[in-house]
């Protein structure tokens, strides 16, 4: 029995094993796997360079050029352009195949802009681009490319103004004008000018009716009516680019004194003279009647014969100060020289006389620093004084008619706060004060220009020139420069 369960066993397991064998399947090799191609999308813009987004993300590629290895399937394309409109589409790759778009952006009105353009006055002509367009302000200039124009209006007996305007494709941009007014003034500032600072410490006009601008910070400037020509100590030879002040011979060579030294410049050459002098801090030049030159500086005061230079102290001459602020020269040679704390010293070549508060017999402790001084054509002498109330120095204006000296009162401006005395050729006597510019010819005639009653730009005047054409020009602390037009004064 136990033999027949044995062969029983045996018959079994073969079957068994063929039943479980013949649900295994037969290997007949590796399977084939379908084929997959790849398409390409081929981008080119007119004018090209515009950025390519696929499905949002940024592939780093600008137009013209191409997206390739790409799967069958419905893509999201964006071109992105500078100023110009975005441009989406949709490309659908099949089985290796390309898309060619392409996109002509200056053929579509949709990318055009425009510019609103506004002005007070009205009525002034639009020009852009250099070119006129016919329209008035206000007005709108349409079918604009993207991109930037200058837009420029003019207007009679108004200051052409100017600006550049971006126009964005599809949008609409507005520019305004403020035209100033230049029927008697016209500023020169930052703002509306190539002058480089807007802080005039001095004005010369050369014998070619050029207009020399020393500024307190920024160097010096030329200007002949049409064009600027800036000087400084970084495209120039010029020392320094503080300028105290200016002067022109008779050769018609430019002096420039300055707080580092004396320079002299012909229009072509530049010649430093600080070595010669006493002092590098120079604050006054002026020229006699025989044609020397004398120069104020912190040390003392220096002669010039176009040679030779000598040098005038208090320990060597009868100088009263040695800290020199202004020079004027009379009809009689006599120089007339104001100190910044020992008042006025007087020298006619060979004697030297100084006046004082001690000896002036004035009403008033105005002060022996003298800021500025000038004489008139009848001989008059002016005289500008520092107030400083730390001493009891009152400040104010001075004359002397050659027999005593006298307080002036200016009504309209600050008396006690003169920085400016000019003379012109008819005798009326400008005074530049921090509280505007006044003009006479006796001081109970005054005419005054402030910030209130024109169109002065800042109320501190540093200094005063008329020109050959008859034109003042006004040298301002803060506004720059302005000129009044002849006949407006």
């Amino acid at each position: 029995m136990k033999k027949l369960k044995k062969y029983i066993l045996i018959l079994i397991i073969p079957v068994i094993v063929f039943f479980i064998s013949c649900e295994q399947k037969v290997y007949t090799g590796d399977a084939v796997q379908p084929s997959v191609t790849n398409g390409k999308i081929i981008l080119k813009t007119d004018p090209a360079g515009a950025t390519v987004y696929l499905n949002g993300k940024n592939m780093g590629v600008k137009t013209p050029d191409s997206l390739v290895w790409l799967q069958p399937g419905d893509y999201d394309v964006t071109l992105k352009l500078k100023l110009f409109k975005d441009i989406k589409f949709k490309a659908t790759i099949l089985d290796d195949n390309n898309v060619n778009y392409y996109y002509n952006y200056y053929n579509d009105p949709s990318n055009f802009g425009s510019i609103q353009c506004t002005s007070k006055p009205t009525s002034a002509n639009i020009i852009l681009n250099d070119s006129a367009t016919g329209l008035l302000t206000p007005a709108l200039i349409s079918k604009l490319f993207p991109g930037d124009y200058n837009v420029k209006v003019t207007a009679p007996n108004c200051r052409p103004d100017s600006a550049i305007v971006t126009v964005v494709g599809g949008t609409n941009q507005s520019v305004s004008f403020t035209l100033e007014d230049t029927t008697a003034w016209v500023s020169y500032k930052i703002s509306n000018s190539p002058i480089v600072s807007n802080f005039v410490s001095s004005i010369a006009v050369d014998n070619n009716n050029v207009k020399w601008v020393g500024t307190l910070d920024k160097g010096l400037c030329r200007f002949d009516g049409k064009n600027w020509k800036i000087f400084t100590k970084t495209n120039s030879p010029l020392i320094y680019d503080f300028i105290n002040c200016l002067a022109v011979d008779r050769n018609n060579n430019l002096w420039i004194g300055t707080p580092g030294g004396l320079m002299v410049y012909n229009g072509a050459t530049w010649i430093d003279y600080s070595s010669n002098l006493p002092s590098n801090y120079v604050s006054s030049v002026a020229f006699d009647n025989l044609g020397n030159t004398w120069v104020g500086t912190q040390e003392g005061l220096v002669k010039f014969n176009g040679s030779s230079w000598q040098t005038f102290r208090t320990t060597n001459s009868g100088l009263g100060g040695n800290f020199v602020l202004s020079i004027a020269v009379d009809a009689q040679n006599k120089l007339w020289i104001g100190t910044n704390a020992f008042g006025i010293s007087v020298y006619d070549g060979n004697n030297w006389q100084v006046w004082n508060m001690s000896n002036m017999k004035l009403t008033m402790n105005v002060g022996n620093g003298v800021n500025n001084i000038a004489v008139d054509n009848s001989g008059t002498v002016w005289a500008a004084h520092i107030s400083n109330p730390t001493v009891g120095d009152v400040g104010g204006t001075t004359k002397f008619d050659g027999q005593k000296w006298s307080i002036v009162q200016l009504s309209g401006i600050p008396s006690n706060l003169v920085e400016r005395i000019w003379v012109d050729q008819n005798n009326y006597k400008w005074i530049g004060s921090k509280g505007g510019l006044g003009k006479f010819l006796q001081p109970g005639s005054i005419v005054t220009f402030t910030t209130t009653n024109s169109k002065l730009p800042a109320s501190q005047v540093k200094d005063v020139v008329i020109d050959a054409n008859g034109d003042l020009w006004v040298g301002t602390f803060g506004g720059g420069l302005a000129k009044l037009k002849k006949g407006n004064f």
